[in-house]
């Protein structure tokens, strides 16, 4: 089974909850706890051995810091503020990643990658197995905005916008990327409710739009020329001879933003970061996603970037 279908098929047998105002399939889900301020945001995210880092050459604190990382990107995705994680690690009994020295180099980048947030580690669990590593994040987050920013606001003729640059993190970005916090809580509070839906590039741009394009209900054209591609993904190119635009649609890993608004507020953004934010293209209302080269020519979207297979 693909990752995508199995996805689908999790929230197709996820019933509906009244506490639960946004469930499965967005960056974070959101639970009505009640009170004044009732609204938390809630995430989970695993990293595995050999799939997302490799403890042969990879070390504690990479593992660790990648870890929670990848998860604090998905409060980014929502433009929320990290309340606090819960750690689970699964240790090997011997080889890459055994040891107490491991386990404490582990945890201590773990709390320092959260703390750079304001992020208190505040619990977890830790067991011992035969097999490789495995850690699993748990985020709490708190709304910077009354309006849920999800992937699902997407409307006909917003302007797609990516953050920084796509392509060849596995040339290290993969293990040492910062989470665009502050920068989705900037643009929230310059485009306000004109920023209509966003979420973080963890498998692709060529995975990940087709997600936030579902979840909007819309389609949307990509003009390649704007692509803003990573001086990475061109040194990939010389050595594997694929195109650096293919590397920076399919490598993943970026954990960029990719997000829609409404072109009225595209001047508020300009020049509101060091971090460049490119347009990259157009929110159509025919749910087709197509490439659009540099002659104009439309393409079918490709089918690559990463799913974990089984």
């Amino acid at each position: 089974m693909r990752e995508n279908d199995f996805l689908k098929w999790i929230a197709e047998h996820t019933p509906v909850h009244s506490g639960v105002p946004l469930g499965i399939g967005d960056d974070m889900a959101a639970v009505l706890l009640g009170g004044t301020n009732p609204l938390a945001l809630l995430k989970i995210d695993q990293c595995l051995d050999l799939v997302h880092f490799d403890l042969r050459k990879h070390s504690a604190s990479q593992a660790g810091t990648k870890a929670v990382n990848r998860c604090l990107s998905d409060c980014a995705a929502m433009a929320c503020s990290p309340a606090a994680i819960m750690i689970s690690v699964a240790l090997p009994n011997e080889g890459p990643g055994s040891g107490e020295s491991f386990a404490q180099e582990l945890f201590l980048a773990c709390q320092a990658a959260a703390a750079k947030f304001n992020c208190p580690l505040v619990g977890g669990d830790t067991s011992i197995w035969d097999q490789r590593l495995a850690i699993t994040v748990a985020a709490l987050g708190a709304a910077t905005s009354n309006k849920l920013i999800t992937r699902s606001g997407a409307k006909p003729g917003d302007t797609i916008f990516v953050s920084g640059a796509l392509g060849g993190s596995i040339l290290g970005r993969h293990l040492s990327f910062s989470p665009r916090i502050e920068l989705a809580k900037k643009i929230l509070a310059a485009a306000g409710e004109k920023l209509h839906a966003m979420m973080d590039l963890s498998d692709g741009l060529a995975q990940d739009l087709p997600r936030l394009a579902t979840a909007s209900n819309v389609g949307a054209e990509i003009h390649t020329a704007n692509l803003p591609i990573h001086e990475d993904a061109y040194t990939l190119s010389e050595n594997d001879h694929i195109p650096a635009g293919l590397h920076a649609l399919a490598d993943g890993e970026d954990y960029e933003l990719l997000f829609a608004l409404d072109p009225e507020a595209v001047p508020n953004i300009v020049n509101l970061t060091d971090i460049p934010l490119t347009a990259i293209g157009t929110v159509t209302a025919d749910k087709k996603l197509a490439l659009v080269d540099e002659t104009g020519k439309s393409h079918p979207w490709p089918n690559i970037g990463w799913q974990h297979k089984s």
